[in-house]
């Protein structure tokens, strides 16, 4: 999936959204680079990437659902918010999109592989990721309500920096 610049009508609606619920920073259609990347985890939703070409302010990033938009401010509280209300589809096509989204978003990490099982009780996960430490090893259960349980974390290699933008 790409990101995709969005268009003059769905920019002016994104800004007005996403100015309903941020509190620090105001948007314009004219000052503001608005992308979107389709979610397949949340049919309907679009990640939003809102950011202004000056370096002064970070780039923010949102869920845009066809009735709300929420901000993905590091907090698991959001993102489970946003699993109940759009909702979330687990599947053997959506595991691997939605756990790299759930680790960047509210824990501060990129995925870089990973293979999960489905069982009875959700997925079981095998996934490599990069924290500013250190590369681990971590077995992570995901429940089909898209909460997730650390079983084992394994240090495999050294830290480095996780990308500013994300990409599925």
């Amino acid at each position: 999936m790409n990101w995709e610049q969005a268009k003059a009508d769905e920019k002016l609606a994104i800004v007005r959204d996403v100015n309903k619920v941020e509190p620090l920073y105001r948007f314009t259609p004219d000052d503001s680079i608005v992308e979107t990347l389709d979610l397949s985890f949340y049919p309907g939703a679009k990640l939003v990437c809102l950011s202004k070409p000056l370096p002064i302010q970070p780039t923010l990033w949102y869920v845009r659902m066809p009735d709300e938009t929420v901000a993905l401010d590091g907090s698991v509280a959001n993102i489970h918010y946003i699993n109940d209300k759009a909702p979330l589809g687990l599947s053997a096509q959506t595991i691997s999109d939605y756990l790299k989204f759930r680790l960047y978003f509210a824990g501060n990490a990129w995925m870089e592989g990973v293979v999960a099982l489905e069982s009875p009780e959700g997925f079981n996960a095998t996934a490599r990721v990069l924290e500013k430490e250190a590369l681990y090893e971590k077995k992570i259960r995901i429940s089909p309500m898209g909460e997730l349980t650390l079983q084992s974390k394994k240090k495999i290699g050294e830290g480095g920096r996780i990308p500013d933008k994300f990409s599925l």
